[in-house]
C-alpha cells in the first residue's frame, strides 16, 4: 500500500521561522520505504553572484525528534537534489539507511531568501507500508557505530602528505569516493578527507570499502547560511542549525567535548564567517583552492586571531567538487593546496588528527610541493612548527628554514604579523638560519612568496607554515 503526504506552502523574506521550517508526517507500522520529492520557485538572477542565489534546503529526521544533536537525524541534501529515498538496506546518497520505525519523522527546510519576496515550495512524501507485518523494526543492519581508532604508540614520525576537504556525491560532488581513493593516490597525496556537507552517510562507505587508493579521513563540513566548517575526528553526525554565535559556540564545544576537530572553512569573500563571538575553534583552513582566490583574506583571518594570542593551527583544502572527466563545477582542483602533517607511523586518522592538534603541519600550493621544514633549537634542544619554546628572557632562538623547490622565492620569517627576515632562495634546495633573542611573547611564523603568472597580478604564497611560539619564563 502506498500512503501520501503533501507540503505546499511558501517562505515570506521576513517569515519568523527562517531558516529551518519542520513538516511532520505519519509512518504507520510495516513501512518499508520512504520516498521524497520537492520543488521550490526563486527569483531568476541575470547575473548571480557567487553564494547569492536564494535557496530551500531538504533533510530528514525519523520518530527520535528534531531538537539540537538529535540522534533522529537521517540525512541532508540541500539544494543539489529534488528527490531521495530511504530504506532499511539502502537510501539516496546523503541519507542513513537503517530501521523505518513508526511515529511521528520530519521533512525539514532550509532556506536563504535574499532576492525574492517569497519562495513557494511543494514536498510529495510517499511510504511504501506492507499491512501484513507484525510492526516490529529490525534494527540490525542499522550504520551506526563508527569509531575513531586509537593512535598506534611508539612509531616513527615522518610527513604525509594530503587533502582536508572535499566533496563527492554523498552531496554536492560529482565523484565517487572510490574515484577520489585512486585520484588522490595518482596525484601523489597519503590522505584524503571527505568532507560532504551535513551528513554523515559517507562514513560507512569508508569504514567498509577495501582499502584502495590514498587513506580516507571521514568528516562533515558543517554548513550554514553564516559560514562553514569542517569537522574530522568524530563518528557521528555534527548539527549545522546553529543560526548564531552562542548557538554555533555550543556546536564548537560539543565537538571538542567528544575529541573532534573544528575548522572554519575558507573565511573570505564567497561563504566568509560571520558567527560573532564563536571563537573556541583551534584550526583553520587557512587556504582554499589556488592562492589568488582570496586567500590573503583567509590568511589575515588566521593572523588577526595569532596577535590574539591564539595558537590557531592553519591547515589548507582544496574544496573539490569533481574529478575530471567527470564536471568540475569549481577551479578547485584536488590536493590544491595540499597539506602536509608531521605524524606518527602508520599511517591512520588518529595519528594525522594528532599532528594537526601539535600544530606540526605546512601547507604548499600542490603534492609536489614546495617543500618547507621550519623548525628552531633554543638552549639545546630543537622544536619545529607548532611547538612552544620557554626560555628565560634574552635566550637566543636560531629559527631554520630548509626549502625544497624552485628557485629565487622569498622565505620569510614573520613575527607577530610583520616581516622578521627575508631571503631569496638562489638554489633549489636551500638552508637558511636567523638568531632572534627571546625578548617577548610572540609567534613566529614561516613562509614562502614569489611571482606566478603575469607579474602584474602581484605576489602568491607558495607555502604557509604553522608558527613556533615564544613565551618568556
Amino acid at each position: 500500500m502506498r500512503q501520501k503526504y503533501q507540503f505546499d506552502g511558501m517562505f515570506q523574506r521576513a517569515a519568523p521561522d527562517l531558516p529551518f521550517r519542520y513538516l511532520p508526517f505519519e509512518v504507520p507500522p510495516g513501512t518499508k520505504r520512504i520516498d521524497v520529492s520537492y520543488h521550490f520557485t526563486r527569483a531568476e538572477l541575470a547575473q548571480p553572484e557567487w553564494g547569492a542565489d536564494d535557496v530551500v534546503d531538504i533533510g530528514i529526521f525519523d520518530q527520535r525528534g528534531t531538537d539540537m544533536f538529535a540522534e533522529g537525524f537521517r540525512g541532508w541534501s540541500g539544494s543539489s537534489r529534488r528527490n531521495f529515498f530511504i530504506t532499511p538496506s539502502e537510501a539516496t546518497p546523503g541519507y542513513i539507511r537503517g530501521a523505518i520505525a513508526p511515529g511521528t519523522w520530519n521533512i525539514f527546510l532550509g532556506c536563504r531568501i535574499i532576492n525574492s519576496e517569497g519562495m513557494p515550495y511543494i514536498v510529495h512524501v510517499s511510504l511504501d507500508v506492507d499491512q501484513n507485518t507484525s510492526g516490529e523494526v529490525n534494527t540490525s543492519n542499522d550504520p551506526r557505530g563508527y569509531t575513531v581508532a586509537a593512535p598506534a604508540t611508539g612509531g616513527r614520525h615522518k610527513w604525509y602528505k594530503g587533502d582536508f576537504h572535499s566533496h563527492t556525491v554523498h552531496s554536492d560532488g560529482y565523484n565517487t569516493i572510490d574515484e577520489y581513493a585512486e585520484a588522490a593516490e595518482r596525484l601523489g597525496l597519503d590522505f584524503l578527507a571527505i568532507t560532504d556537507h551535513n551528513t554523515w552517510s559517507h562514513f560507512e562507505e569508508i569504514a567498509n570499502r577495501k582499502p584502495v587508493g590514498a587513506f580516507l579521513i571521514p568528516g562533515e563540513e558543517v554548513t550554514t547560511f553564516w559560514g562553514h566548517a569542517n569537522v574530522w575526528g568524530l563518528g557521528t553526525w555534527v548539527d549545522f542549525r546553529a543560526t548564531d554565535g552562542a548557538a554555533m559556540t555550543r556546536t564548537i564545544d560539543w565537538v571538542h567535548e567528544r575529541g573532534g576537530l573544528f575548522s572554519p572553512n575558507h573565511p573570505k569573500q564567497g561563504w566568509p564567517w560571520e558567527f560573532a563571538g564563536a571563537e573556541g575553534f583551534r584550526v583553520t583552513e587557512a587556504w582554499q583552492g589556488v592562492w589568488r582566490f582570496f586567500n590573503d583574506e583567509s590568511l589575515a583571518f588566521w593572523e588577526e586571531r595569532l596577535r590574539k594570542g591564539r595558537q590557531l593551527i592553519a591547515v589548507g583544502g582544496s574544496d573539490c567538487h569533481g574529478l575530471s572527466p567527470a564536471l568540475q563545477p569549481q577551479p578547485w582542483p584536488l590536493g590544491t593546496p595540499c597539506t602536509w602533517v608531521y605524524a606518527q607511523e602508520p599511517l591512520s586518522e588518529a595519528n594525522i588528527l594528532d599532528g594537526v592538534r601539535a600544530g606540526h603541519v605546512f601547507v604548499s600550493e600542490d603534492p609536489s610541493g614546495p617543500f618547507l621544514e621550519y623548525t628552531a633549537e633554543c638552549a639545546g634542544r630543537s622544536y619545529m612548527t607548532g611547538d612552544t619554546i620557554e626560555a628565560p628572557e634574552g635566550t637566543p632562538v636560531t629559527f631554520r628554514m630548509h626549502y625544497r623547490g624552485p628557485p629565487e622565492k622569498k622565505l620569510r620569517l614573520v613575527r607577530d604579523g610583520e616581516l622578521l627576515h627575508e631571503t631569496v632562495a638562489d638554489k633549489t634546495e636551500a638552508t637558511v638560519e636567523f638568531e632572534l633573542p627571546l625578548d617577548r611573547q610572540c609567534y613566529v611564523r614561516a613562509e614562502v612568496r614569489g611571482w606566478r603568472g603575469r607579474p602584474e597580478r602581484g605576489e602568491v604564497v607558495h607555502v604557509l607554515a604553522n608558527p613556533i611560539y615564544l613565551r618568556r619564563l
